[in-house]
């Protein structure tokens, strides 16, 4: 507690809604990650206290509560299979971010502030109904002056300021979480928070969906089957984005496709090409291909929408994929093993010799079935297992890599029962080690690392000058760490403040009872204000201190 004081403006900036949060948390029954933090959530409490619900259940209901951030948080756990139980997955996966739609009033105002202009100068039709509302924003049907139908993304009003907060205190709980459950600190959850802080925070800017829709747009120009919606930036702001309205059907719509005599099997071949370009050829790929984001048109064109979510893959990490990729078919373990740690992180790196066992037991379970027969999404799930028990952690991207691989596995499956996404794959694969070895790729190699070495050599003189100079001139310094160290470091620390804190409280007693006794105006009952009040301030200081042994016994 003592060593947590400078900490607390933080807290305290937000400390109705963290008292609310830790409320919730409490009332489900997961006070018993936060034991430690008894000052932040009532003492009635405690530990354990829940309904009979089952846990899964009452996390998704605890993130239903805790409002939109938390909702989204979960929806991006609920694809972390390298993190979460299957139990906890499958109840998060039906977590949903649909709220109730704001006024009108406030979209008029909203437009006022960012254009100085009444929605009538900027459109000729405007549906005051939206035809969506979900946590960070909601839509609206509308028409430009010309006849041009558009849809109309407006963010909510307020909720900036409120994931902020909420962001701030996800973060507080992370750390804490990291703190005292040393079996998770290989997930690194503040950096996780983190990320996803980043994420939520671009969301919530327009303008960076508007530029990744045109980034979108020209990696793929001239790309036939491909429709990217038009934006409109005049009418673009943070706060509002507008778009081409599509007319289309969704991916699980089956009648609909039918109906329009849409071949579906040249549709699931088309969305899997297209997602794999992205990932083999472009590096910039959408991360949240589900069906509701993604429109089938009469022609049988996709149409990809919602650009919130955007990923980026490294040319040496869509080589690294392709290479697991290959060694996998030829059953080569310790390549895919070695391959597989460059697409993760870790605190220590694993025993290559168990990951290598790990990596054969996972080939040995797909080697003997054919493409169709293997299921992306269990495939998927296995290498998430496969790292959770080696306390590898994926690289955020990878995660959506596959993340959206899987997805589009499961889309395509429904549209042609036939499919398989890694029939597709072969061919991206194949190029992808070929093209590894291009003349052209290898001198790209050749001349960056031939740069890096040029450059280490040139500065070695300059360098060996300066350390005889600092060491003949006695400015020769070594930054060392000692393992152990910092936790009697903090441990020294603590109770040095205790001891101030023994000594101000003492001298607080001492010196109340010299007023009292003096008798010292302003007198109350015909005893000194002052006295009072210092003995007051000397009794809190004992109860901090008293709380602070007690939690540190």
């Amino acid at each position: 507690m003592l060593n947590n004081l400078p900490k607390l403006p933080r807290t305290f900036r937000h400390f109705d809604r963290l008292r609310r949060t830790m409320s919730i948390i409490f009332r489900h029954g997961f006070g018993y990650f936060f034991w430690r933090m008894r000052s932040l959530v009532p003492w009635r409490d405690r530990p354990g206290k829940g309904s009979d619900k089952a846990l899964p259940e009452r996390l998704r209901q605890v993130l239903i509560e805790l409002g939109p951030t938390y909702v989204k948080l979960g929806q991006i756990f609920s694809g972390r299979s390298d993190i979460l139980p299957a139990t906890y997955i499958k109840e998060l996966a039906k977590l949903q971010d649909r709220l109730p739609s704001f006024p009108f009033e406030q979209v008029r105002k909203i437009f006022r502030d960012e254009f100085g202009k009444e929605i009538e100068q900027l459109f000729s039709e405007f549906s005051p109904e939206p035809l969506a509302a979900a946590s960070i924003a909601q839509g609206h049907l509308a028409k430009l002056l010309d006849g041009q139908e558009v849809f109309v993304k407006i963010r909510r009003p307020g909720i900036e300021k409120d994931v902020v907060a909420d962001l701030e205190i996800a973060e507080l709980l992370a750390r804490h979480l990291e703190r005292t459950r040393p079996d998770l600190a290989y997930l690194h959850l503040p950096r996780l928070v983190e990320e996803f802080a980043n994420s939520m925070l671009d969301e919530l800017d327009l303008t960076t969906e508007a530029a990744n829709m045109d980034c979108f747009r020209r990696q793929f120009e001239g790309r036939h089957g491909l429709k990217v919606p038009k934006i409109y930036h005049d009418i673009c702001s943070h706060r509002v984005l507008t778009m081409e309205y599509i007319h289309g059907h969704k991916g699980t719509d089956l009648e609909a496709l039918r109906a329009a005599n849409i071949d579906l099997k040249a549709v699931s071949s088309l969305g899997a090409d297209l997602l794999l370009e992205q990932f083999f050829v472009h590096g910039f790929f959408h991360a949240d291909p589900h069906p509701g984001n993604i429109f089938i048109l009469d022609d049988g064109s996709i149409c990809y929408i919602d650009f919130g979510q955007m990923g980026r893959i490294s040319r040496d990490e869509r080589e690294y994929f392709a290479e697991l990729l290959a060694a996998s078919v030829q059953n080569d373990e310790k390549t895919c093993a070695y391959l597989l740690l460059k697409l993760c992180t870790w605190d220590e790196e694993p025993n290559m010799d168990d990951l290598e066992r790990g990596v054969s037991a996972f080939i040995d379970k797909y080697i003997h079935l054919s493409i169709e027969e293997i299921d992306v999404s269990k495939a998927v799930l296995d290498i998430y297992r496969l790292c959770r028990q080696k306390r590898l952690s994926l690289k955020p991207h990878i995660y959506l890599m596959l993340k959206a691989l899987s997805v589009s596995d499961d889309m395509g499956r429904g549209l042609n029962p036939e499919f398989s996404v890694l029939a597709q794959l072969k061919p991206f694969v194949a190029k992808a080690v070929l093209r590894k070895l291009e003349p052209t790729n290898l001198w790209r190699k050749f001349s960056r690392y031939g740069r890096e070495y040029l450059d280490t050599v040139t500065a070695l003189p300059t360098d060996y000058r300066q350390f005889v100079h600092s060491l003949l001139g006695g400015n020769l310094h070594f930054a060392h760490r000692l393992d152990g160290l910092e936790q009697f470091r903090k441990a020294y620390s603590h109770g040095v403040n205790r001891l101030c804190f023994a000594i101000l409280q003492l001298g607080l007693l001492i010196g109340s009872a010299i007023v009292i006794h003096a008798r010292i105006a302003p007198l109350v009952c015909g005893i000194s204000l002052l006295g009072i009040l210092a003995f007051l301030v000397s009794c809190c200081l004992c109860a901090i201190m008293l709380v602070d042994a007690w939690r540190n016994r």
